[in-house]
């Protein structure tokens, strides 16, 4: 690995980092900073496309309900396993493992698969498809936790 690859690897990990804790925060201009303006956001069930898209869908109320009590959720993403591959000097692509808790515990899990890119000199998300794998009886995703 050369020092560029070093460099570009850390602040692809520093964008991935930077989005999960937007995305807990519902910090919603500072998530939809980390994709390119053309940038896709594949959900199972709708694909977001563009940066102001996403802003929008960030400023939406959440799609994790409320939990069922009336007190405050939380779920704290936790990124696991990284493994990038440089397509090209500008481009890149990432699956990165997650673990997400919650009031109940550990909610659920899934990865993400990114295609990055870099644009005005900074490594932004370009398309990102989220899939769960696991979901507790008890997670904040049923509205009950």
């Amino acid at each position: 690995m050369t020092g560029t690859d070093a460099s570009a690897l850390a602040e692809i990990h520093q964008r991935l980092a930077a989005c999960t804790q937007a995305g807990d925060a519902r910090k919603a201009e500072n998530y939809a900073a980390c994709f390119t303006r053309d940038g896709i956001l594949e959900l199972d069930n709708q694909t977001i496309a563009g940066r102001e898209a996403i802003l929008s869908w960030m400023t939406a109320p959440s799609v994790i309900p409320q939990p069922a009590g009336g007190t405050p959720g939380f779920i704290s993403h936790h990124l696991t396993t990284c493994h990038v591959d440089f397509t090209g000097p500008d481009s890149a692509t990432a699956r990165t493992y997650w673990l997400v808790t919650s009031a109940a515990g550990l909610d659920h899990n899934g990865f993400y698969v990114d295609k990055l890119r870099r644009e005005n000199g900074a490594w932004l998300i370009a398309h990102r498809r989220p899939r769960t794998l696991w979901i507790s009886p008890a997670s904040v995703l049923h509205g009950r936790g």
